[in-house]
């Protein structure tokens, strides 16, 4: 079963990635929020793995993530993955401090689990909040999207480890703490 390492994002942050999911759905494009059976949050993905003991991999990362509650991750523009997964997104403004992390988060979970995806390797990460996979009208986003004010001032508020798909099972790698303005 992939998994993925997820930063979720603030509460105001959260709040309007979510207020976008709902005006996609409403407009007649399926967001990773209005995807019937998933459990999906608004997050930035660090990794993601087909192999490996969750629970080995969370004791990895627990001290690795421990700085990450308050990240900066501001939300600065839309962009989309032209691939098979025609994936719409949020793009972030990655500090060094996140390359940083990201980094760290790597070559922890390297060595014990399988299958990294290409994506998030060191290098070849481009950080960004999903907000619809499947995407055949990119103009329907652009519209939606150019409704709401960006960018998206966003900090971390928690990182989970994230069963894919669906986000169902999730494993809590720092403490959920209530941060930035509501």
């Amino acid at each position: 079963m992939p998994y993925a390492i997820e930063l979720f994002l603030d509460e105001r942050a959260d709040r309007r990635v979510r207020q976008m999911w709902a005006a996609l759905d409403a407009a007649g494009v399926v967001s990773l929020g209005g995807r019937p059976g998933a459990d999906h949050h608004p997050h930035v993905t660090l990794s993601v793995y087909q192999h490996g003991d969750p629970d080995q991999v969370a004791d990895v990362l627990r001290p690795v993530l421990a700085t990450a509650t308050g990240l900066p991750l501001p939300l600065a523009g839309l962009g989309f993955f032209l691939t098979d997964e025609a994936v719409a997104f949020l793009a972030v403004i990655p500090s060094g401090r996140l390359l940083a992390l990201h980094r760290q988060v790597h070559e922890a979970v390297a060595p014990i689990a399988e299958g990294i995806w290409p994506y998030y390797r060191p290098d070849a990460l481009l950080p960004h909040c999903t907000l619809a996979t499947g995407v055949t009208d990119r103009a329907t986003v652009v519209d939606v999207v150019a409704g709401f004010p960006i960018p998206i001032p966003a900090l971390a508020s928690a990182a989970h480890l994230v069963e894919v798909p669906g986000g169902h099972r999730r494993i809590a790698l720092t403490p959920i703490t209530r941060i930035g303005p509501r």
